[in-house]
């Protein structure tokens, strides 16, 4: 029983952070847009089949628990997760680039 409320927490934590979304978005849908519904269920398809490339190289063994299960999978997300030190903001990105550019030239009137 504890097995399967921890699966079902699992789901639903997956299901909320994927149909969470600004509200503004859903009034300004385009036509080829995603659905937060259909991006859910993606999500959780994507999640089973994690699970199973995670038992197929044998970092889940067959017969584990739904929580050992659970907890593999986050283990997993987390590390394919970009980290504070990525530089996924545009803004990041062109500082960045910025500041290399000043250090080459700098090195370059030397």
């Amino acid at each position: 029983m504890k097995q399967w409320l921890i699966l079902l927490v699992v789901v639903l934590c997956s299901v909320a952070f994927t149909a969470c979304s600004n509200p503004e978005d859903s009034k300004s849908e385009q036509p080829g847009d995603k659905n937060p519904t259909t991006e859910a269920v993606n999500m959780i398809a994507n999640d089973e089949k994690i699970i199973e490339m995670l038992k197929k190289k044998g970092e889940i063994p067959e017969d584990a628990s739904q929580e050992e299960i659970a907890k593999a999978l986050q283990k997993y997300l987390k590390n394919k997760a970009p980290g504070p030190g990525s530089l996924n903001d545009e803004k990041e990105k062109q500082n960045y680039i910025n500041k290399l550019k000043e250090e080459i030239q700098k090195n370059n009137k030397e």
